[in-house]
């Protein structure tokens, strides 16, 4: 028999056992919390501010209760894997799962025309270029496409609610591994994995080609990573004997020791690297270019060898360029201005936002302010510490992506791909500020950590979850969209005008019969100076006017829930002047109702005799 264990390591022993079942105790008791207060909330009328106000108190404590238990067990003085798996877990679940959980479609109006080309691949076997965009870039799409037929499930609107938990959770893991690779410290990689998922509030993960054009970027990034050579080249030497004179750094290098030495990338994982990366090219139009950006900024500095696998995957992106270019200039133009600052600037929200909308956007603006300055700060800890070819790569992979916007604005959303692209290495960068060579700070000094947790958490709740009234769908608004773009109600070649932007512009495998893909909109400009809350027959008749003046085979007027929220949150027309013009366009002689449910009706223009 072993003898008994002194009264020391009896303590030690008991404070283990009390530390470990601590640490899975709170994920479970977050799950119920988060359980419960999904049972007690109400999303039948979302006010402004979308579910922030109507989440139930059980929600907000179960959150408080993960975040921070996942943040201090992330500075403990021992790594607990298994439940900061866990932690992370429930963590994800209560950010992206919430509004699925809650609601029955899929969010987001623009989810609907992924879906329709899905849906035109399952049912015709190909694509057709010459309809729009997405059938030249199909790789997002035929994969979807080939998953349904397998799984079964034919319908893409039974899966694609649930994509951003998918698509979060494969990024974590893939994130986890590449700050791995970069930082040789599992603490920073797990402290920074938990900040990338408390920060990604771009809303990029949804049923897109975005979301798997990021997933792809950081597989061909891990590739590349796990078999840099951290000794530099003579311009990456330069970089860092620059940097290290600059603060004025009086350790020596620490981070070019034999241990860290990875080698050269081998073949096979240089022909995996260029596979992600053709695949990639043919499923997204921006993500193949800013890794392009990336891996020459590691090339340059001759951290990434050999060199000419930047080639390899130049030639792969470009090369997909080369049949599309000339639909790509026509249509859309290739450059949309050299000024980063107007590209940075340029928005995409008609109408001008209310008090609530703006508090949302400055606190957006800030929390990406805020990152890149503390990231920044920890760039120059790390460095200072001995780390210079670590923090210069770093600096590289965040402001690379910068460069997107000395040449495109991508639709007014540049700034937010910018921040997407560079915010995994943002959080490298967080990390650092606060433990620059990956410490725990334990007690008292894992307040910071907790606190800045808990405030990136606040902010990622107003923009990803304060915006779920216009965010938000009913099935009858994406019944409307059936109607309108998969049915034989409506005849090729229509027009269907809408009374506020937010609504699913296409729905369907024949989503491509209308006369338009972007739909028109009417706006309160469209009707002079005359107030629509009490509108008149000659507002009906100049709707009615600009619906002719598109030269449809026939029109139709659009009302429903989701413009009627976009309008009032940017104050597109006088407070309930939409539902007033509405009664006017039901009593008229113009129109007649075609689709009547509680939150989306369907207006057929009356042609004149």
């Amino acid at each position: 028999m072993s003898p008994p264990a002194s009264g020391s390591g009896g303590r030690a022993a008991a404070r283990e056992r009390r530390v470990r079942i601590v640490a899975w105790t709170v994920p479970l008791a977050g799950a119920g919390l988060w359980a419960v207060g999904l049972i007690l909330t109400d999303i039948t009328a979302l006010p402004s501010f979308g579910l922030i106000p109507v989440l139930a108190w059980p929600y907000w404590v179960g959150l408080a209760l993960v975040v921070g238990g996942t943040t201090v067990l992330t500075h403990a003085p021992r790594l607990r894997h298994g439940p900061l798996l866990a932690h992370l877990g429930v963590l994800i679940a209560m950010l992206y799962a919430t509004a699925p959980a809650l609601e029955d479609p899929p969010r987001y109006t623009y989810t609907y025309k992924h879906v329709a080309i899905t849906q035109y691949i399952e049912r015709y076997g190909t694509v057709e270029p010459s309809i729009d965009i997405y059938h030249r870039w199909p790789g997002f799409f035929s994969l979807s496409a080939w998953f349904s037929q397998v799984s079964g499930l034919l319908d893409p609107t039974s899966y694609a609610a649930w994509a951003e938990v998918y698509f979060t959770a494969i990024d974590a893991l893939l994130v986890w591994v590449c700050i791995q690779a970069v930082a040789r410290s599992q603490r920073t990689a797990w402290q920074a994995t938990v900040l990338f998922t408390l920060t990604n509030w771009v809303g990029q993960n949804y049923y897109a080609p975005q979301a798997f054009g990021f997933v792809l970027m950081l597989g061909v990034l891990l590739l590349c990573l796990v078999a840099l050579r951290t000794a530099p080249g003579p311009f990456g030497r330069w970089v860092e004997r620059s940097v290290r004179l600059l603060l004025r750094v009086r350790v020596a290098p620490r981070d070019h020791q034999p241990t860290a030495f990875r080698g050269r990338l081998s073949g096979r994982t240089i022909g995996l690297a260029v596979m992600f990366d053709a695949v990639l090219a043919a499923s997204h139009q921006l993500t193949p270019y800013v890794l392009l950006m990336q891996l020459a900024a590691l090339v340059m500095g001759g951290y990434l060898r050999p060199w000419w696998v930047l080639v390899v995957t130049s030639a792969a992106t470009i090369g997909y360029l080369v049949p599309n270019y000339d639909f790509v200039v026509h249509k859309y133009g290739l450059l949309t201005s050299t000024d980063p600052l107007a590209n940075a600037r340029s928005e995409t929200v008609e109408g001008v936002p209310g008090a609530d909308q703006l508090l949302i956007q400055h606190i957006a603006l800030g929390t990406a302010v805020f990152c890149f300055l503390f990231a920044f700060v920890g760039l120059v800890r790390r460095a200072r510490r001995g780390f210079a070819g670590d923090a210069v790569v770093v600096g590289a992979l965040i402001f690379t992506p910068v460069l997107t916007l000395v040449a495109q604005n991508y639709g007014g959303e540049a700034k937010l791909r910018v921040y997407l692209y560079a915010l995994p290495w943002l959080c490298v960068g967080l990390c650092w500020a606060l433990s620059p060579e990956g410490e725990p700070r334990a007690r008292l000094r894992s307040v910071l950590p907790v606190g800045m947790a808990l405030g990136l958490t606040v902010a990622f709740i107003a923009q990803f979850l304060g915006r779920e009234d216009i965010n938000m769908l009913s099935r009858d608004e994406v019944g409307a969209a059936a109607y309108l773009f998969n049915s034989s109600n409506v005849q090729p070649g229509s027009i269907v005008m809408l009374t506020a932007p937010n609504f699913p512009e296409r729905y369907g495998p024949l989503y491509f019969r209308l006369a338009r893909a972007n739909l028109p909109t009417l706006t309160s400009s469209d009707f002079g100076e005359r107030p629509l809350l009490f509108p008149r027959g000659d507002d009906v008749e100049e709707a009615a006017r600009l619906i002719e003046l598109e030269e449809g085979t026939s029109g139709y007027l659009v009302f429903s829930q989701g413009q009627e929220a976009y309008a009032r949150n940017n104050q597109l027309y006088a407070p309930h002047a939409l539902r007033a013009f509405e009664g006017a366009v039901a009593q008229s002689a113009r129109f007649r109702l075609v689709y009547d449910t509680p939150t989306a009706r369907i207006y057929e223009l009356v042609k004149r005799p």
